[in-house]
């Protein structure tokens, strides 16, 4: 994965939410709730909520909508791995969990 991965996955589901071609599921906002409401105390989403929201998803998410909340998530899991983190994606993608968590 390169260091924009994270960065272009976000631009594209952002697009894809606005435009209506990607509409989140219960399951989706669900799990986008739970890693914002676990990113709260600490500012940002941490790798191990991103394991615990996927583990919570599991299978169900990788289905939903051609899994495209669970590649975004293993991403995020990626990019926060890696020694060289990406900053910009990963706020941009704690932004796009709000977006779909709004999406009630």
């Amino acid at each position: 994965m390169t260091p924009t991965a994270l960065r272009e996955r976000t631009l594209d589901l952002a697009k894809d939410l606005d435009t209506g071609a990607w509409i989140p599921t219960d399951l989706e906002r669900s799990i986008a709730e739970r890693l914002l409401t676990a990113a709260t105390p600490v500012g940002s989403i941490t790798e191990h909520a991103v394991r615990e929201a996927l583990w919570e998803g599991s299978e169900p998410l990788t289905r939903v909508n051609d899994g495209r909340l669970s590649v975004l998530l293993a991403e995020i899991t990626h990019s926060l791995a890696a020694t060289e983190r990406d900053p910009a994606g990963l706020a941009s993608a704690q932004a796009l969990l709000s977006a779909v968590n709004r999406r009630r």
